[in-house]
């Protein structure tokens, strides 16, 4: 029997802001765990279970998309949490994208049909999770950080008991900024 793949589609981040964001990981408070740096990125799009011969039809929504949209560039400032109220589960940078980010994702999204998640896209880069063990609390942090978007990746998505392992699938290039 065909196992589903877990896929999503989304933005890589820069080593550069990479390396900013596990220095943030070492001075928070150890209510939160942070991220692992390989696995920062920027969801565009996520397929929760998709049948190995839909893999395709993934791949062709995203060739599509990127011949469709022009590069673009993304920031990010600062901290909020997740859920807005009751206990914070996931600590996460605002990402500011513009309408072109928009763009992008609900490109992929209408590309992928029933494919993709239902959920309000919700632009954000997660730094780090709570542990579980003790209230985690807010953290007000600024970030400066920005970068130009030429392309974005398909990940493959696999739950392991040390946490999700992401692996680049296919790029896909956008367009060159007009």
């Amino acid at each position: 029997m065909n196992e589903t793949l877990r896929l999503f589609f989304a933005i890589e981040v820069p080593e550069e802001t990479r390396n900013e964001i596990a220095k943030f990981g070492e001075i928070l408070d150890r209510s939160w765990k942070p991220s692992r740096s390989q696995q920062l990125h920027i969801t565009l799009a996520f397929m929760g279970e998709v049948p190995p011969g839909d893999l395709p039809k993934v791949i062709q929504a995203g060739e599509e998309a990127a011949e469709e949209l022009a590069a673009f560039n993304v920031s990010i400032s600062e901290t909020e949490i997740f859920p807005e109220s009751g206990e914070p589960r996931v600590l996460y940078a605002k990402v500011d994208g513009g309408q072109p980010f928009f763009d992008l994702a609900n490109s992929l999204r209408q590309k992928l049909g029933n494919l993709a998640d239902n959920k309000k896209v919700k632009p954000h880069l997660t730094l780090a999770r709570a542990r579980g063990d003790r209230p985690a609390r807010k953290v007000l942090r600024k970030f400066k950080g920005s970068w130009p978007v030429a392309d974005f990746v398909l990940f493959k998505s696999t739950l392991t008991p040390e946490g999700a392992k992401h692996e680049v699938m296919q790029k896909f290039n956008l367009k060159p900024a007009a």
